[in-house]
């Protein structure tokens, strides 16, 4: 529950209707060496939009990939994928315009979350079948502070290497 003063704004579950991939993008790097770990820099945008003709309807539209500032030679796969959600979040019908701006930042950050966990899964699925193995992501955090104007941008950075360590395969 978030409070404002003394009256208390009850915040809506989340609910996950559909989803799909509006992009998806994934080459193996023929010339890729395991020689050693190369740090990739992975971008994230996200996008919240609320219907007009129904305020409990929500899409978040997040991008996920490579950033363009890395030598894309040295990593096993180049990437970028685009998955757009379709949310609900009953109990939001008699709220005002005041109370729904302050519980967008909570429905931003679930539904990003959400949707960057089926991009990972994704992700690490179709790399599975690759020559390089399966690639999983890290983790990101979204914040409701990175939220501005119904967008957010933000990076990650990890090591090409991570998931290739031949203790964890069979």
């Amino acid at each position: 529950m978030a409070e404002k003063g003394t009256r208390k704004i009850h915040v809506p579950k989340v609910q996950l209707e559909r989803y799909f991939f509006t992009k998806t993008f994934c080459n193996a790097t023929q010339a890729y060496r395991r020689e050693k770990d190369t740090e990739m820099i992975l971008e994230v945008s996200s996008s919240l939009m609320n219907s007009r003709e129904n305020r409990i309807k929500w899409k978040i539209s997040l991008s996920a990939g490579l950033s363009s500032k890395i030598d894309k030679a040295k990593v096993p796969y180049d990437f970028s994928l685009t998955i757009d959600g379709f949310f609900r979040c009953p109990g939001m019908e008699e709220m005002g315009e005041e109370d729904i701006s302050k519980i967008a930042p909570v429905i931003y950050v679930t539904g990003s979350s959400v949707l960057f966990v089926t991009a990972r899964e994704y992700l690490r699925s179709i790399t599975a079948a690759g020559p390089y193995g399966p690639l999983i992501l890290p983790g990101h955090q979204f914040s409701p502070s990175d939220l501005k104007d119904g967008k957010a941008r933000s990076t990650s950075t990890f090591l090409s290497g991570e998931h290739h360590n031949k203790k964890l395969l069979n």
